[in-house]
């Protein structure tokens, strides 16, 4: 496949405006749009599977994890292009808490990085997602411990996973919290009983399973392939847990990295521009077929 040209889109001007039916006012740039024009002549009539992650993509990060809310105008334009293509979000977060911040129907979710998938009518959870429970809690414990006096620093169990969280704490106390999990985790991963998955400032542990993003958008590929025939595939990422996904696809469909930490041919800068895109793609597939 003849790949497409380098897109950096990075709060581009002039805007264009397209008025929605139900009041909603999207913008767009030229870039996306030409954008959105080029995963249509790629898709080339096959089905679209456009595949995001939430935190850092869909979403601005915030202090807290729990701070995070899909916004109504992103909310509002997924159910839109849901009507011309699959959409789902693959996301780090448990697969209920991430669904829980969309208020969305109709569409795939997939969380604990791909280890638990619900939509299209089937459900996967990999057999082995809460083989590491103990081990889990008891470093989630340990890091409690380690990291209280840390200002900025907190730990999120997950169950499944553990998550040290230092995106509010000052140079030093990040540090102290990297050295800190390092001590926890050594010991974990030397008897391979959990590994580390690094994402923007944070740090997770979870149980060492041989599956990631990528394995997640084959999954998600194959329950389309079962209806809609070879979809062509629109991965969207921000962070270092996204690549695996990113390069999924790189043979045959586009992957978008939505910041400077992950690597791909295509890039928009962060979720106000991943919104642009997506109203542009939107406003391309409803034009009729030329």
């Amino acid at each position: 496949m003849t790949r497409p040209a380098l897109f950096v889109v990075s709060n581009p001007e002039p805007y264009l405006h397209t008025p929605q039916p139900d009041g909603l006012d999207w913008q767009m740039s030229d870039a996306e749009r030409l954008l959105a024009d080029e995963v249509r002549r790629l898709a080339n009539g096959r089905h679209l599977l456009v595949l995001l992650d939430f935190d850092g993509t869909l979403c601005e990060f915030q202090a807290a994890p729990g701070q995070v809310q899909l916004p109504e105008s992103r909310r509002a334009l997924i159910e839109r292009l849901r009507q011309h293509a699959t959409v789902g979000i693959v996301s780090g977060r448990r697969l209920a808490d991430v669904r829980s911040r969309c208020g969305l129907d109709g569409i795939v979710f997939a969380g604990q990085h791909g280890l638990e998938i619900d939509g299209l009518g089937a459900r996967f959870a990999h057999p082995d997602l809460y083989a590491g429970t103990v081990a889990v809690k008891e470093a989630a414990s340990r890091l409690g411990e380690l990291t209280a006096a840390l200002r900025g620093v907190f730990v999120e169990d997950k169950e499944a996973s553990v998550v040290l969280h230092f995106r509010e704490a000052d140079a030093d106390a990040q540090r102290d919290a990297i050295a800190a999990f390092a001590s926890v985790a050594g010991p974990y991963v030397d008897r391979e009983q959990l590994r580390v998955m690094r994402g923007s400032y944070m740090l997770e542990l979870l149980p060492s399973i041989e599956w990631n993003k990528g394995n997640a958008v084959d999954w998600i590929a194959d329950r389309v392939r079962e209806h809609d025939g070879d979809p062509f595939i629109v991965y969207i990422g921000d962070d270092v847990t996204d690549q695996d996904a990113l390069a999924a696809i790189e043979d045959d469909g586009l992957p978008i990295a939505a910041s400077d930490r992950v690597s791909a041919n295509t890039r928009l800068d962060g979720p106000v521009a991943v919104e642009r895109f997506l109203a542009a793609l939107f406003d391309t597939m409803s034009r009729p077929q030329s």
